[in-house]
């Protein structure tokens, strides 16, 4: 081979995308911060970033380049016991939509640092929704209004809830978005969502998914599922509890995920889940 052919006859090697999927799962996000703190801790970087209601939240943060320190000293000036008994009354998300706004600017998801989808369910469908751009903040309130707590977001004449009720952990939406390599959170119980709660304040609804964490596990590389079944999504003020259990549970995970990505750059298949 020529210098001509040295210089470029070689393609170019694919650069290895990895994705993170963010569950749902209100204060259970708690979680997903000791999980990122994990990640940084053993230099596990993300290319691309999805999450569902809670999941969205953080994921957006971080996907504007702000550390799992730096999203837990925000959480730390919010009130929970205020929020708590908020959560009580039917309220809209612009008191959400005022802190991401505050934070992250009114960006859109097209100007985070990495690429960014957030999940929503539409009201009257019962159909999911992927938000790969438009305004930051709405797509994050669509994501996590789930009732009673919160009204419907509504968006060009659609009403969409929380999408826990179509795609929990949206690992398949990173595979689309051509993630190589794609670590979700559960914070899910595997309880099936109430469709009779939802029928009673919404009689139009037409849920489709009865367990809307199914392909989670089916298009993710890697499943955290911390151990949180004695929280309850309300449960703000156990949150520093949950955060070391999500660390936990993301640290059990860390060998198998070195091993898989060493063996991805070099272009081998990786072990099995």
């Amino acid at each position: 081979m020529g210098l001509f052919g040295f210089l470029f006859g070689r393609k170019k090697k694919k650069q290895l995308k990895i994705g993170l999927a963010l569950g749902s799962g209100g204060a259970k996000g708690f979680a997903e911060l000791g999980a990122l703190s994990a990640f940084e801790q053993n230099n596990i970087a993300f290319d691309v970033v999805a999450g569902t209601s809670i999941g969205s939240i953080i994921g957006a943060f971080y996907a504007d380049g702000y550390s799992s320190t730096d999203i837990m000293e925000l959480l730390k000036k919010i009130d929970f016991g205020e929020l708590a008994n908020m959560l009580m009354m039917k309220i809209d998300t612009a008191k959400v939509a005022e802190i991401i706004d505050k934070n992250i600017g009114e960006k859109n998801i097209e100007e985070l640092n990495k690429p960014f989808f957030a999940v929503a369910t539409e009201l009257d469908t019962g159909d999911e929704k992927v938000f790969k751009s438009g305004q930051v903040a709405t797509a994050l309130c669509a994501s996590s209004s789930y009732p009673p707590f919160f009204k419907p977001v509504i968006i060009d004449g659609k009403r969409y809830i929380d999408g826990a009720f179509s795609n929990s952990v949206p690992a398949d939406v990173l595979k689309a978005g051509g993630a190589d390599y794609v670590i979700a959170i559960d914070l899910s119980s595997h309880e099936p969502k109430s469709a009779s709660m939802l029928d009673k304040i919404f009689p139009t609804y037409k849920g489709k998914i009865e367990k809307p964490w199914e392909k989670g596990y089916e298009y993710a590389d890697v499943m955290i599922h911390p151990d949180l079944k004695e929280f309850k999504p309300t449960s703000f003020t156990q949150g520093s509890i949950m955060y070391e259990i999500g660390y936990r549970a993301a640290m059990e995970k860390i060998p198998k995920i070195k091993a898989d990505i060493e063996l991805l750059k070099k272009g081998k298949k990786k072990r099995d889940k």
